[in-house]
């Protein structure tokens, strides 16, 4: 968990993270800049970060701290649903709040760092939720550890793309169409099972 403060000082200094991100780059940012533009001095600045890179760091620990409660807190109608609708809506509600930190701590989706802690956050809620239902990840031979990798890179890399896009969709598309897709992901491999059984038995006899 990280560890907050939510202090007004730290409101200034992530609005004034958000402001010069989006405006030059945060390479081009500088503490003084960070601190100028948030009415606060130096010293201030260095009470609560080390560096510009530490306050990126805590911003993001930060995020991805509430999106792990959402998720947490989220009801699961199913013990078959791994993360449930529910959950991914709040957390697109979320994003789409606060899409302008978002927005400017992904450099409008290019820098990959916050993808990958999502990612990795997914991932370890799988797990969990996996262990906590009794279900295996691993199916026709997956192991679980790229059956995990696949399930949460999948729904980040959609949700991704939803920032990237400047969540044009509302939360409630975004997430129906998420959810149609894990359906579609869910059935059709069944399909194509049975396919494949039929397609073999029809092979054995004709080889008698």
């Amino acid at each position: 968990m990280a560890q907050r403060r939510n202090t007004r000082t730290e409101a200034s200094l992530k609005q004034a993270f958000i402001t010069l991100t989006r405006a030059k780059g945060f390479d081009a940012t500088t503490v003084s800049d960070l601190a100028r533009e948030a009415h606060i001095n130096r010293g201030t600045f260095y009470t609560h970060y080390t560096d510009k890179f530490d306050l990126r760091q805590q911003l993001i620990a930060n995020a991805v701290s509430d999106l792990n409660d959402i998720v947490l807190r989220s009801h699961r109608p199913s013990d078959r649903e791994f993360i449930p609708h529910e959950a991914i809506l709040g957390a697109l509600r979320y994003i789409r709040q606060d899409f302008d930190f978002f927005d400017a701590i992904s450099q409008s989706g290019s820098d990959m760092q916050l993808y990958t802690k999502v990612k990795d956050l997914l991932a370890d809620l799988l797990i969990i939720e996996t262990e906590k239902s009794g279900i295996r990840l691993e199916t026709d031979g997956v192991p679980v550890m790229y059956g995990k990798e696949m399930m949460a890179s999948a729904l980040t890399s959609a949700i991704w793309m939803w920032l990237r896009r400047g969540c044009v969709e509302s939360p409630e598309d975004m997430a129906m169409l998420i959810e149609r897709a894990k359906r579609i992901a869910a059935v059709r491999p069944l399909a194509v099972a049975q396919v494949q059984s039929q397609a073999r038995r029809r092979g054995g006899a004709d080889s008698r």
